[in-house]
């Protein structure tokens, strides 16, 4: 026992500084935790990027990541609206790529004929629906230039 008058030694009281440390390693725990609106957002800029390049898996990966964390709804919406668009233009894209490989054959074929005139409705018929681009428009002088090389009968001249 001991004696009346004595109290037991106590415990020091916890510094400032350690306080401040705890303070200061919860709010830095906090802070990774919750994501930033500046990350969701990249995040979000980085799976529409991804889709217009035609990474469709990578984008769609991106964007089940963005749902796991503190994304909006509308956020999430946005990114499937972007996803959605960018999908349509490759698939576009690609079905112009196979047109063009399909058109260039014949034309190749109609220009080793010397069929000028029916090269150029062919080249006319795919520009009409996706358009005049660099390549089409060197084809296009292609047979021009095969035109001009191979004239047809000219009846002025003389011939029969």
């Amino acid at each position: 026992q001991r004696p009346p008058g004595r109290r037991p030694p106590g415990r020091r009281p916890v510094r400032l500084r350690w306080w401040a440390l705890a303070l200061g390693v919860l709010w830095l725990a906090w802070m990774v935790a919750k994501p930033s609106k500046a990350l969701i957002e990249r995040r979000m800029d980085k799976a529409v990027a991804l889709a217009k390049e035609c990474k469709a898996r990578e984008a769609q990966d991106e964007l089940i990541a963005l749902r796991e964390t503190r994304a909006t709804a509308e956020q999430l919406a946005q990114v499937q609206k972007g996803l959605n668009t960018a999908a349509a233009a490759c698939t576009r894209a690609e079905q112009r790529r196979e047109d063009w490989f399909e058109a260039r054959g014949a034309i190749e074929k109609l220009l080793k004929a010397s069929s000028f005139d029916k090269a150029r409705t062919r080249l006319a018929a795919f520009t009409r629906r996706w358009g005049e681009d660099e390549q089409t428009r060197a084809l296009k002088r292609r047979i021009d230039e095969g035109k001009r090389e191979h004239p047809l009968a000219d009846p002025a001249r003389g011939g029969r």
